[in-house]
């Protein structure tokens, strides 16, 4: 009897592998070679693989040199081999994947022995740290859903899942972008997300669909690419020989958050969601379906001019009687706000996947999905009026194919992926866009600005449509010692997109104040004057080569170099006097092919042979390119300055032209199109965009050393440090900016201004962009290159392990320090800021740098049927720069920041609403922000100079999965708790003195405010913004202590219960009662000195009459202490049921799993030394092996390299 081992493998090596990303790679490669007693290969000799997981069985028969391979997509990492030779005795193997190997390798020697061999556990290198993945050098972390269904997370939200993982940066997301994150502080664009193998530009599935996620932070693996951040990977679920699935509702409703501001600014929502997936075999072992679909429906007020209290309005930098005022003067000229209504939020998705065995050669994947989405009142900032917003709606989907062939040694992997995404957001109102920049005093003496919006919105209508399809191949080479896994591979992928919108299409009116509001006298017009539609592309390829090379079984290592390469086939126009004026082609953007290096190792530095290592390294470098940023040739094929293209009107002063609301409308063509009566106060100018002749996708050289030590068996420390120099990186200048300063201005450290103090609007402050230009046909002419840089260094500690009662913890620290260049412009004109020349590169601190980061994730079995699981995080504080609203040197960009006034210099003495603003600003800001303003005094301020506070959250989730109502743990009810922080600090403070607990900081930027320009003196007028440094929540939300309540329904049993099941169950698809588990563990535990006295006679060992007595005295002590742990299995087992979980069983498994591999280790040893060299060199390797060998309570912090098989003859 096998069974002792069978059950102890299944419910502990199942466990551990699933909380390490079982399911790693997509494809399971299981090889090997079968050799008879006389040590020469067996050809024919049939060969049966089985998946724990999935149950189907693959079949296959040794070739000339004895060897097989069998492939398994999406297999699971754990096999049972079995390998039939007529006249030799069958031998049965179970092979598993402890993270995520190359290959799995599984040799035999068949004997004409008839009797049974026990059965061996073949199986990789020992198991890596919790979650992460032991490819050699890397450092990525799994994620199934047997452990994210258990957290307080969506499990379908992709970047929710990536936000897990110690050190991954959370980049929140705004109205118009969805949230984000960052590695190794590279922009959250030049991350990547993958589903089954190929980019997936949604961010989120159907949780039932999920299989498993990895994410990603350092990788030297030459088939991964087109990133320089970090990659989420994620497969989907297929169909099985078991039908299985699951239902879930997810309920959010007003009643169980608890805010201590009602209403819209409470961020208090409804929302019902629904989902399943379901699955299962058409042909036993041949074709398999699953499917799975969500719909959701969320709803929450409108958070909007209208519906704000007077505490977010003071959250805002406004007050009530300022609204009130605004909302009459609106009423005068028009434009009543209309009540708001809730805003909803549609989404529906859906995934079918169908696998098909062509044959023992050839398997084929399909899989189809499907979105749609809907909001009403999209795109609308909190101090706007709800007709200022827009209704949004998209869909999209795509089809994936992937043909998988075994061709001897060979083994290819074919992927192709075509999608399409489309998205529309149309206004409310087609109309100009209006501003009004509004002072108010608020209830604690402060004097905030705010702006408040009004008419259309300046970013709609927008319609987007884009087309991708991506095409992979990779072809293996496996060497007849499997320590060589040589690969070569290539992928395509072309993206086609269509734009028909641009910002500010109807134009911008903005106003100084409420009066000047009132008397239609705006301080300027703005308006991006095109009418095309753009169509552009890009089309990028990849070519690899490498090794995964197993030097020894301590030391592995990965090598390889990848080439990539990219070119764009639509060209914007050709502009001649572009080229004759800036030495620039408007239709050159450059293609290019760059070559990056990769190597990686692990190397276990205490590989023992009957226990796990203690101490791994691992490391590596290379170089990764991001995707090439296609959207910015869009951008650039109407901005080509002709008469055809983009032209940007800008109005100040005189020229501005009156608004009449009334006229537009009812007629858009009233619209103005140029400045008003002629005057040369402002006009036209044609937008260009051209590419530097070396402009490039992003690059990254990243280097990571990491050290991981196991201790006490169920303990992992690790310490990974991590280098990232970014080259390459986008940035923009404008080649029409004439940088010789007209003048500077004296009270601010002699910044340099561009334009001519009399082209400077006194009343407003105000100036054209058209008077910095060289050449004044031309508006901005902005080049993009690839000159800027990063730097990032990154220490992260992570302890990781099982505790008391079977609690799983996963914490980390991580340091960091990230720096990059920026010039003023950002990319594309947007996102940069400067204390001169725009022009100029600066180095400063990144806007991703987050020194001090803290993470914890604890699941918490509390009983059988309950746990609880923990997610906590804090972080400190993001940079910021204090900034000025308002073109101050001329270059026509709001990127300006701000000069430190110090109200005791003499210079401004006599300019008291600064002097008083700045003396009240320094005495009552906020505790970081005054001191980063203290620290800048008299001078223009550093870049990233200041930093918000420390942020922190707590979320929890309590999930029960009760036995009784004949449920065997069928259903699981949970109950999540988010953003416990704010509960317990409106708990311990009240709602009248919260210490902001649990709140997400994004303190207002802004300090100084244009009203206008002394021309006599040169110099600007200001209004000091007072809240300045506010850390308030963005948008003024509060985000409140929130419950939800989530149902999930399991159909039949899931792959790693069945697992399970397959191994305890009785007749009848009952499982077997604790006497019965006890017996069979009993007879089917090999206690190792009782197996070398029944075999002594068939191997000939010729035992002493003194060794005989040894081995029986060692052999009953032995199993006096083995009989306990036996009878505590049984009895845990067996109190399980049919539908058993894993984490509960942990609770009373692990310790005594633990304490079984001691004895038997030391029982190996102490057989060893009982018998001579001869004699031990005569046994079976089965036997020196031990029972237990393969069986594992499995711990963290062995991790490290891509495993080696551990073979079994």
């Amino acid at each position: 009897m096998r069974l002792l081992r069978l059950i102890l493998l299944a419910a502990f090596v199942t466990l551990p592998v699933a909380l390490r990303a079982q399911v790693g790679a997509s494809t399971d490669i299981v090889t090997g070679r079968v050799i008879g007693p006389d040590s020469q290969p067996v050809v024919g000799a049939k060969v049966d693989v089985t998946s724990a997981e999935t149950q189907i069985t693959r079949s296959t028969r040794t070739n000339d040199h004895g060897r097989y391979t069998v492939v398994f997509p999406d297999g699971g990492g754990q096999y049972r081999v079995t390998i039939t030779y007529i006249g030799f005795a069958p031998v049965r193997l179970n092979v598993q994947r402890n993270a995520d190997e190359d290959r799995l390798v599984a040799d035999a020697r068949l004997s004409q022995n008839p009797t049974t061999l026990s059965e061996v556990t073949v199986r990789g290198r020992q198991q890596p740290q919790l979650g992460q993945r032991a490819e050699a050098g890397g450092t990525e972390r799994g994620l199934p859903p047997m452990i994210t269904n258990r957290l307080p997370v969506d499990a379908g939200d992709l970047t929710s899942l990536a936000t897990l993982i110690p050190g991954v940066v959370t980049v929140p997301g705004t109205d118009s972008t969805p949230m984000s994150f960052s590695v190794a502080g590279q922009p959250a664009s030049q991350n990547s997300i993958t589903l089954d193998g190929l980019t997936f530009g949604a961010g989120a599935i159907p949780a039932d669909a999920v299989r498993n996620t990895r994410v990603i932070t350092n990788t030297y693996d030459v088939a991964r690419g087109q990133f320089t951040g970090g990659q989420v990977a994620t497969t989907t679920r297929g169909g099985t020989n078991n039908f299985t699935g699951t239902a879930t509702y997810q309920l959010r409703d007003p009643s169980l958050e608890f805010s201590t501001v009602k209403g819209p600014f409470g961020n208090e929502f409804a929302q019902n969601q629904l989902s399943f997936g379901v699955g299962g075999p058409v042909v036993k072992d041949r074709a398999f379906l699953f499917g799975s679909g969500l719909i959701s429906r969320r709803s929450s007020g409108l958070p909007s001019l209208i519906t704000a209290d007077p505490g977010s309005l003071a959250r805002l930098g406004a007050n009530v009687d300022s609204v009130s005022r605004f909302l009459g003067v609106l009423g005068s000229k028009g434009l009543p706000a209309v009540a708001a209504s809730d805003r909803v939020n549609d989404n529906a998705s859906a995934l079918l996947r169908g696998d098909y065995t062509i044959n023992e050669m050839h398997s084929l994947t399909m899989r189809l999905d499907w979105r749609g989405s809907s909001q009403d009142n999209a795109r609308l900032g909190v101090l706007a009026v709800p007709q200022s917003g827009g209704s949004q709606s998209g869909s999209g989907g795509g089809a994936m194919l992937t043909l998988t062939s075994r061709l001897g040694s060979f083994v290819n992997e074919g992927r192709v992926y075509s999608s399409v995404d489309k998205r529309q957001t149309d206004p409310y109102l087609a109309l100009p866009a209006g501003r009004v920049i509004v002072a108010s005093v608020l209830e604690d003496g402060t004097n905030a600005i705010s702006t408040l919006s009004f008419g259309g919105n300046s970013s709609l209508p927008q319609r987007t449509r884009a087309t991708t399809t991506e095409a992979s191949d990779e072809l293996s080479w496996i060497s007849p010692e499997a320590a060589h896994r040589v690969k070569l591979g290539g992928l395509l992928t072309v993206d086609r997109n269509r734009q028909g919108s641009f910002a500010n299409q109807f134009g911008t009116f903005t106003f100084n104040s409420l009066a000047d509001f009132a008397n239609d006298r705006p301080a300027s017009f703005t308006r991006t004057l095109s009418s095309r539609d753009r169509e552009s592309g890009a089309t990028s390829g990849a070519l690899y080569l490498g090794d995964g090379w197993r030097v020894n079984d301590a030391l592995q290592v990965t090598l390889g170099a990848r080439a990539e390469g990219s070119r764009y086939p639509t060209k914007p126009a050709y502009n001649p006097a572009i080229e004759s004026a800036f030495g620039r082609r408007t239709d050159d953007v450059p293609s290019e092919v760059s070559v990056s290096p990769r190597a990686g190792f692990t190397w276990q530095l205490d590989r023992q042979e009957n226990a796990p290592p203690s101490t791994i390294l691992r490391g590596g470098f290379g170089e990764f390119r991001s995707r090439p940023p296609s959207q910015l040739v869009a951008s650039a094929l109407d901005a080509t300055g002709l008469g055809t293209g983009q032209t940007q009107l800008v109005c100040v002063g005189s020229g501005v032209p009156t608004p009449d609301w009334a006229a537009y409308q009812s007629d858009l063509s009233t619209i103005p199109a140029d400045c008003a009566g002629g005057v040369t106060t402002g006009g036209r100018g044609r937008s260009v965009l051209v590419f530097d002749p070396d402009f490039q996708a992003p690059r990254a050289w990243r280097g990571s050393l990491g050290l991981t030590r196991r201790f006490q068996q169920r303990y992992g420390l690790s310490v990974d440090a991590t280098y990232a120099r970014g080259v390459a990186q986008t940035g923009a200048t404008d080649l029409n900016l004439n940088e010789s300063p007209r003048f500077t201005l004296a009270a601010e450290g002699s910044r340099p201004v561009y334009v001519r103090p009399d082209s400077i609007v006194p009343a407003t402050g105000q100036t054209s962009v058209l008077y910095s230009r060289r050449d004044a046909a031309f508006g901005t002419v902005n080049e993009l290159s690839s000159k800027l840089r990063s730097d990032t260094k990154q220490v992260t500690v992570s302890l990781t392990g099982f505790g008391l009662r079977g609690t799983t913890f996963n914490t980390g620290y991580t340091w960091s320090r990230s720096r990059a260049e920026s010039f003023g412009f950002g990319e594309s004109g947007f996102g940069g800021n400067t204390a001169g020349d725009p022009n100029v590169a600066e180095w400063g601190r990144s806007d991703l740098d987050r020194r001090h980061q803290l993470f914890a994730q604890i699941l918490y079995p509390v009983t059988p049927s309950l746990d609880a699981s923990f997610v906590a995080r804090a972080s400190s504080g993001s940079p910021y720069s204090p900034m000025v609203a308002g073109d101050v040197n001329g270059d026509g960009t709001r990127n300006d920041r701000a000069f430190v006034f110090d109200p005791a210099t003499p210079a401004i003495a006599a300019d008291t609403a600064l002097v008083n603003g700045m003396s009240r600003l320094l005495a009552t800001a906020p505790g970081n922000a005054r001191e980063c303003l203290r620290g800048q005094l008299s001078s223009i301020a550093g870049r990233n100079s200041c930093i918000a506070p420390w942020t922190g959250s707590l979320d929890m989730q309590l999930n029960w999965r009760p036995t009784s109502f004949n449920l065997n743990r069928r259903l699981t009810l949970s109950v999540q708790m988010l953003n416990v922080l704010t509960g317990v600090d409106q708990l311990l403070h009240g709602n009248d003195d919260l210490k902001g607990w649990g709140q997400q900081s994004f303190p207002d930027r802004t300090l100084l405010y244009v009203r206008g320009f002394d021309p006599s003196q040169q110099r600007y007028v200001y209004q000091v913004n007072e809240h300045f440094g506010a850390a308030n929540n963005r948008g003024g939300f509060v985000s409140p202590f929130q419950i939800g309540i989530l149902g999930r329904w399991q159909i039949g049993l899931d792959d790693t219960r069945r697992g399970i099941f397959n191994v305890v169950g009785g007749r009848g698809g009952q499982p077997l009662p604790a006497d019965s588990l006890r017996d069979r563990m009993r007879r089917g535990f090999a206690n190792p000195f009782y197996r070398i006295l029944e075999v002594k006679d068939s191997v000939s060992l010729a035992l002493s009459a003194d060794q005989e007595t040894k081995l029986k005295t060692l052999g009953d002590s032995l199993q006096a202490k083995v009989d306990p742990i036996i009878d505590a299995l049984s009895d845990a087992i067996a109190k399980q049921g049919k539908n058993a979980d894993f984490m509960s069983m942990q609770v009373t498994l692990g310790p005594k799993l633990a304490a079984a591999r001691t004895l038997m280790g030391q029982a190996l040893k102490d057989a060893q030394a009982t018998l001579t060299a001869d004699q031990w060199a005569k046994l079976p390797e089965s036997m020196k092996r031990g029972a237990m060998r393969g069986v594992r309570g499995g711990g963290p912090g062995e991790g490290g390299g891509r495993p080696r098989g551990e073979r079994e003859p």
